[in-house]
């Protein structure tokens, strides 16, 4: 029989109905070279059915609790049932807890090395009630298929790209100096296909598409093939690719069992994806892998009646396994190389159904974890818990912050270049007409080392002490300072040019013993202001503190200052000021 790849395929790799080797898994084309200590490694858990985010995380306390409460009757958390500890500050300053199924998430919320990203979900364009009917949507909205897919792919000009946001990210990357791919999936591939780079499928046991060559039928045809002297040139060369994972096949079983399970993470079947990434993560440099991504799963969520007891068994699975293996990792130094993420298809209706379920919504909140992780808060706007309210389109929050500016943030953390971040995501543009506020999302914090400390044409302010003007917070002497009381004072930066924004920093008097209230906007030409956020001072420091603009590019930018809570002295609650102000980004 004349050698062929079809030939070769059916004798071969079908003698297991259910063997499919990718044929990139030989091609050493796909991760960096594992050089020195900077390791990274992304963890996506993808919680298939749409998890109802808004019974994950809830407000505390004020209006929008009663509004979450008459929205869901039938299946609210009682206040004995949300979280005491790690409470977060969304960026309207609303207090919001996690559910009390989770309660080993919630001290990592407490100990700031994990966060939330509230009502994101998949955007083409900045979206709200007031133009919803005009702006472009990603289609197929509530279907399940479809938006899995939009999460785990970017909007190209008219259609979701062919591959997925973190194969094109490996594409980029791609040094060839690997043993196997660095995308490691335990379902799907979605997320991780690439035009060069495809996923490699693990299982809890193993490499999935290595354990079929082990079959000896599957061995000793390619050991004939490989004998055979009458072979074409192209038969010797394909039956070599396998030859070298056959040989790769004993290396890596060998590199895997210098790892054996951590016993400390759950052997769920959650858990046992993440014991095997824990030991995948351990052989990265045995495989030469400075890079890795993993995929990792959980089904169930798609609850239309009778949610609650299975919903709370669901987030408990997630926290006993999210938080062992974040401890493993930490117990081996490896917490801060590691990011692990939550996204799904969507978030769930706003108001409960009559079956004490919840149909399929839009916006949703989605959980990151990880040394490097800037805790402390949560990062976008929790929206109105009402039905048709101001952030929904009747029974469906609009998300208010993209999936895709997610992705993009994790993306940049991991060594993405913003041309590689232009490429993958141009929904992200600020050419755009309607163009989203920021890129990133700031939740990974930024890398000053890639910035430069822009240069301040002119500073001012609404209102002043006369002694204490606003040139004395960019003289560069802490021991001077601006002042000024009121609340809804405007202090005024103006760049020499439109810049790229990635850190407002600044230091303040009393910072130590009182937080600070401020609103931040940027604008290009000094008029059109845009408020970026609300922030609170952390109150522990009279040093600098960094706040996040993420990429928003602009010439001017305002604090509106609203004073603080000092403890002592309800004379001083209208005082603000700055000792040194600082931004920091890279001009356009």
């Amino acid at each position: 029989m004349k050698l062929t790849r079809r030939n070769f395929i059916k004798s071969t790799l079908y003698s297991s109905a259910a063997t499919s080797i990718p044929l990139t898994l030989s091609l050493p084309s796909s991760a960096l070279a594992n050089e020195g200590n900077d390791y990274k490694a992304l963890v996506c858990l993808f919680l298939y059915g749409g998890n109802d985010s808004f019974n994950m995380l809830v407000p505390t306390g004020g209006e929008n609790l009663n509004n979450y409460r008459d929205s869901r009757p039938d299946i609210q958390l009682w206040e004995h049932e949300v979280s005491q500890i790690g409470h977060v500050l969304d960026d309207n300053q609303q207090s919001l807890a996690l559910n009390a199924a989770m309660p080993q998430i919630s001290s990592l919320f407490e100990a700031k090395v994990a966060t939330s990203i509230v009502n994101v979900g998949s955007l083409i364009e900045p979206t709200t009630k007031e133009n919803y009917n005009s702006v472009k949507r990603s289609p197929n909205l509530g279907a399940h298929n479809k938006q899995q897919l939009a999460w785990q792919r970017s909007w190209e000009t008219s259609h979701y790209h062919p591959y997925g946001w973190a194969g094109m990210m490996m594409d980029l990357l791609a040094t060839g100096a690997e043993s196997i791919s660095p995308n490691l999936s335990f379902s799907g591939n979605e997320l991780m296909n690439g035009s060069g780079v495809q996923d490699l499928r693990v299982s809890s046991s193993g490499i999935r598409a290595m354990s079929s060559l082990s079959v000896n039928s599957v061995n000793n045809n390619i050991t004939k093939l490989l004998a055979d002297n009458n072979a074409s040139e192209f038969g010797k060369a394909y039956l070599q690719s396998f030859q070298d994972i056959l040989d790769f096949q004993d290396t890596l079983g060998d590199l895997l069992d210098q790892y054996p399970e951590d016993p400390s993470i759950p052997s769920s079947y959650l858990g046992s994806q993440f014991k095997m990434v824990k030991r995948l993560i351990q052989s990265s440099g045995g495989l030469n892998q400075a890079r890795q991504v993993f995929f990792v799963s959980l089904g169930g969520f798609d609850n239309h009646s009778n949610q609650r007891g299975k919903h709370d068994g669901l987030l408990t699975t997630i926290d006993d396994a999210v938080s062992a293996f974040y401890a493993s990792l930490e117990a081996d130094g490896l917490q801060d190389s590691v990011v692990t993420f939550t996204m799904s298809d969507f978030g769930r209706t706003i108001q409960n159904n009559s079956n004490r379920g919840t149909d399929h919504g839009w916006g949703s909140n989605q959980l990151v974890i990880g040394g490097n992780v800037k805790g402390g808060k949560a990062y976008g706007r929790y929206p109105e818990f009402v039905k048709d309210g101001p952030d929904a389109i009747g029974n469906k929050f609009i998300p208010t912050t993209s999936s895709e500016q997610y992705a993009a943030t994790l993306c940049r953390w991991f060594g993405l270049s913003e041309s590689g971040v232009d490429y993958i995501f141009p929904t992200l543009s600020p050419d755009k007409e309607n163009h989203f506020p920021s890129r990133y999302l700031g939740f990974l914090g930024q890398d000053l080392t890639e910035s430069e400390n822009l240069t301040i044409a002119g500073v001012a302010a609404s209102v002043t002490r006369v002694d204490h003007t606003p040139e004395m917070a960019v003289d560069g002497d802490p021991t001077t300072k601006w002042t000024a009381k009121g609340e809804g004072i405007h202090f005024d930066i103006t760049l020499s040019e439109i810049s790229s924004l990635d850190v407002l920093r600044f230091s303040q008097a009393k910072g130590d013993v009182r937080q600070y209230f401020m609103d931040i906007s940027v604008s290009s030409d000094g008029v059109q202001f845009t408020k970026l956020m609300s922030y609170q001072t952390p109150g522990d420091t009279t040093g600098y503190v960094d706040v996040e603009l993420g990429g928003q590019q602009a010439r001017t930018l305002r604090i509106t200052c609203n004073g603080n809570n000092d403890p002592v002295n309800s004379k001083l609650l209208k005082w603000n000021n700055f000792q040194e102000i600082e931004v920091w980004g890279k001009p356009v």
